[in-house]
């Protein structure tokens, strides 16, 4: 199960991502990715209430972030997610 909430400004765009980011979720966040218009604001994925990632989740999440989505995430589980998908010392 995921939820996944946006909240818009003129400047940015910010999906917060709660549950598990896996399965047919994975899908649902490349779909509301993809249907935000990707040119028009700075876009953020907030990762902090995410509990696990799958395979394709850790491979979405890696292709946003090459095409400028910045990740952030909050507390030591999701500091932890947030390290090894940003490569700072995490394992692959």
């Amino acid at each position: 199960m995921i939820r996944i909430e946006t909240e818009q400004t003129d400047t940015q765009l910010t999906f917060k991502v709660a549950g598990k980011l896996c399965g047919n979720s994975v899908e649902a966040l490349a779909e509301c990715w993809r249907l935000s218009g990707r040119d028009r604001s700075t876009q953020f994925v907030d990762l902090s209430d995410v509990i696990s990632i799958d395979k394709a989740g850790w491979r979405l999440l890696r292709h946003m972030h090459r095409q400028g989505v910045e990740v952030s995430a909050k507390g030591l589980a999701t500091q932890t997610i947030l390290d090894e998908l940003l490569d700072k010392g995490g394992c692959s």
